[in-house]
């Protein structure tokens, strides 16, 4: 499956000479490491504190992990001995890891956090700009998506994948264009914009999103009439409609024919036929009930779209790059849900038991590397007992833990991270900080940094020549020749201008020269002349797309002969055109024009709608010379 992205304007004769153009000056970039991983897969639960998963661990074995017993005014920290329930509690790799964002605290202060219950209670992260220093690498402010705090466009752990024709795929628990998946497949300078977000992650690099956020059915798994906030009606549309090139299925039989490896196509969009969340915000009065005894929702659970999702994934030969996602940990985070808190982080757990699974079935620890770690902490869940002191959570299986939440919101805790294979070491070689509590610690950044320094954050420059093909025929095979050449283009074709024309954007560049050279005899060539054409390839930067139906053409001749004709101007799809996204003519020539060299050029038109993100697109464009009988 071939998904890197084109980043050369490419002008190719059929018989003699094909040239690449750059259309973007490319960024040297540090080499990848061979030895690095071939997968990489992350998984996060949102708003996961090291206290939402002992809380489940409680109620599923009755043991607990990481719980203490902290009191500052005496300046004492106990440790409780901790029993691993948990598969990823048995990774080689576990580390704290701290989570604020560029415009909340400046940065985590071990010495603060600890010295006053409520410091890590201000100031915290949201999802999105968790999410993107996650993804990316870069921190940048709450609300934002994919950006820095400049608004500049930083490229994700995901997109870079997609260069090196790995396959690549979100999976979430919530709506599939909130914050955190929307981190991977998304630059956008609101998370409110969620269908915006949406439209783009459709149109982008990723070969499989899940998640909730279906239009048509509210939180209950009931068919309602649509209201498209997590995506748009056009949009869903398309994706209902197979408009796009995704395969759409939206029941639960058809997650759970995809996760037993039935008819599993190359690209999946996975919508759960429920509004919000698979199962957090379904009806019934849960609180002081233990976790599952509201009936739940008919729908997929996490682990059977993450089953499915590495089905689709793992058919690329090149490797896989899978988020998945326990959003509604989050949710109950916010609402201090405990028993609904307990069915999610129990059904993030069982996710990740997938990926183990895979990883050991599948793959190897020594191609793939797993991360399980959450975006931030949410609710200050804690002992029954604390604040001034921390105090530890208790319980018994099958019973709701003792805990008490001290928060509706985000706080700055360090939340734990857990990681095994490939490139495991590389991640805990991050953890430079010492937290009297929680040990050594690394920031969310380091998540994408290890990516990024095994697979490169940029492919290398290409050489500055111009590649060259050329057949050269037996003696007396042929009497003569037919040929195209291409002017020096130097770095590339700008489309430049960017004239306001009404409701939308034009921009215009020239077609570098073209020349076909003909010199076949009349026995050889018939009546026959030749024919150019030319079709362009989508334009791209990043996950955002121009489609190749916005740029048009005007042909042109610059040697004039008998016989020799432009093609007919091409318009755009918003000038009432196809563009050059089909194959179109530059010229023709019959039998009385055909000889000797002939010179062409076109003016190109790029038309797109004024409300298209900014960013620096780079395309393709093909011109083919043709003999004609």
């Amino acid at each position: 499956m071939t998904r890197r992205p084109t980043r050369w304007l490419t002008l190719a004769g059929t018989s003699a000479i094909a040239a690449a153009v750059a259309l973007t000056s490319a960024v040297p970039a540090a080499a990848a490491d061979p030895t690095g991983p071939k997968n990489v897969i992350v998984l996060i639960g949102d708003g996961m504190g090291y206290n939402h998963i002992d809380a489940a661990s409680l109620y599923e074995h009755g043991t607990t992990y990481a719980q203490v017993a902290v009191d500052p005014a005496a300046g004492t920290i106990q440790h409780l001995p901790g029993t691993a329930s948990q598969v990823f509690q048995s990774f080689p790799v576990q580390v704290a890891m701290s989570t604020h964002s560029a415009n909340g605290r400046a940065e985590y202060d071990p010495a603060k956090a600890w010295a006053d219950f409520d410091w890590i209670a201000e100031g915290a992260t949201d999802s999105a700009a968790a999410g993107t220093a996650l993804a990316t690498g870069v921190k940048t402010n709450n609300g934002i998506l994919g950006l820095d705090p400049e608004g500049d466009v930083v490229k994700n752990v995901a997109e870079r994948a997609a260069e090196l024709d790995k396959a690549t795929g979100v999976v979430s628990s919530v709506q599939f264009s909130h914050a955190t998946p929307a981190a991977w497949g998304a630059h956008n300078a609101s998370r409110n914009d969620m269908t915006g977000v949406a439209h783009e992650m459709i149109e982008g690099p990723l070969d499989v999103i899940m998640g909730a956020g279906h239009p048509g059915y509210d939180d209950d798994n009931q068919a309602v009439t649509p209201s498209y906030s997590s995506v748009s009606e056009r949009d869903f549309q398309r994706l209902r409609d197979g408009q796009t090139a995704r395969t759409f299925i939206e029941d639960r039989a058809a997650f759970e024919a995809l996760a037993a490896g039935e008819d599993v196509p190359e690209k999946v969009f996975g919508l759960a036929q429920v509004a919000t969340t698979l199962q957090q915000a379904r009806s019934g009065e849960s609180e002081g009930q233990l976790p599952f005894a509201v009936e739940q929702n008919d729908v997929a659970s996490l682990a059977t779209m993450t089953q499915g999702a590495l089905n689709v994934l793992e058919q690329d030969e090149e490797g896989l790059f899978l988020m998945v996602e326990g959003g509604a940990i989050d949710w109950t985070g916010h609402a201090n849900e405990t028993t609904r808190n307990i069915e999610e982080t129990v059904d993030f757990n069982r996710a990740v038991e997938t990926v183990v699974d895979w990883v050991e079935t599948e793959s190897s620890w020594d191609e793939t590397l797993v991360i399980v770690t959450a975006d931030h902490e949410t609710g200050y869940l804690d002992g029954s007992q604390s604040d001034p002191t921390w105090t530890p959570i208790t319980g018994a299986k099958g019973q709701l833990p003792n805990e008490k939440w001290f928060s509706g919101n985000h706080t700055n805790q360090l939340v734990p991270l857990f990681a095994k294979g490939a490139g495991s070491d590389l991640l805990a070689s991050y953890a430079t900080g010492t937290d009297p509590v929680r040990g050594a610690y690394l920031d969310n950044t380091d998540v994408a940094r290890v990516a990024f320094e095994s697979w490169g954050h940029e492919d290398a420059p290409e050489a500055g020549e111009i590649p060259l093909t050329a057949t050269v025929p037996q003696a007396g095979e042929v009497e003569g020749s037919l040929t195209m050449s291409v002017a020096d283009f130097g770095e590339g074709v700008a489309l430049g201008g960017g004239a306001n024309v009404g409701d939308k954007l034009r921009f215009g560049g020239a077609l570098p020269t073209v020349s076909v050279t003909d010199s076949r005899s009349n026995a050889q060539a018939g009546a026959g002349g030749w024919t150019v054409s030319g079709q362009a390839a989508d334009l791209s930067t990043g996950s955002q797309i121009l489609r190749a139906q916005h740029l048009g053409w005007t042909p042109g001749l610059l040697t004039t002969k008998p016989g020799v004709t432009p093609g007919s101007p091409v318009a755009t799809v918003l000038g009432g055109g196809e563009g050059l996204a089909t194959p179109a003519t530059l010229a023709t020539a019959t039998s009385d024009g055909r000889l000797g060299t002939t010179d062409l050029t076109a003016e190109l038109n790029l038309e797109v709608p004024v409300d298209t993100r900014a960013g620096e697109y780079a395309g393709s464009l093909t011109v083919s010379l043709f003999p004609v009988d």
